[in-house]
């Protein structure tokens, strides 16, 4: 064999791996990119409900201390706006506390959730590259 013919395989050889792998990364980047579409989708979904919670607990909010107005206005006497000014205190800081712990708890989700489909993508080039990593050794 001439060394004309040698360098023309090991041309064709490298040039053939060098597609295969370009073919891989562009498939690659294509499911990513779709990953991270997904992931911005769900995160959008989950920001407008978000937004929509903190809309709901504005409103609760304002209709309870439109309530406790009224409470306040039939006092008659120091110790009955003293233990309304107690109750009304104490029911807020519940309401906040709940509302405080319910936003969290959503917007928890929310990331899990919206880091999923990135996460499932990551674990398959993993497994990909560990398969090939196991077939080269």
């Amino acid at each position: 064999m001439t060394n004309d013919k040698y360098a023309q395989e090991q041309m064709e050889k490298v040039t053939k791996a060098t597609s295969q792998q370009a073919e891989e990364f562009a498939e690659y980047s294509k499911s990513g990119f779709e990953a991270w579409i997904r992931s911005t989708n769900i995160l959008m979904d989950g920001a407008t409900n978000l937004f929509k919670t903190m809309s709901n607990y504005g409103n609760e909010t304002r209709e309870r201390q439109a309530e406790a107005i009224k409470q306040f206005m039939a006092c008659k006497t120091l110790n009955d706006m003293t233990e309304t000014s107690t109750r009304v205190a104490q029911q807020t800081l519940e309401n906040a506390m709940s509302n405080a712990t319910d936003l969290s708890e959503k917007s928890i989700k929310l990331c899990m959730d919206a880091m999923e489909p990135i996460n499932d993508q990551v674990s398959k080039g993993i497994q990909k590259t560990t398969k090939k990593a196991a077939k080269a050794a």
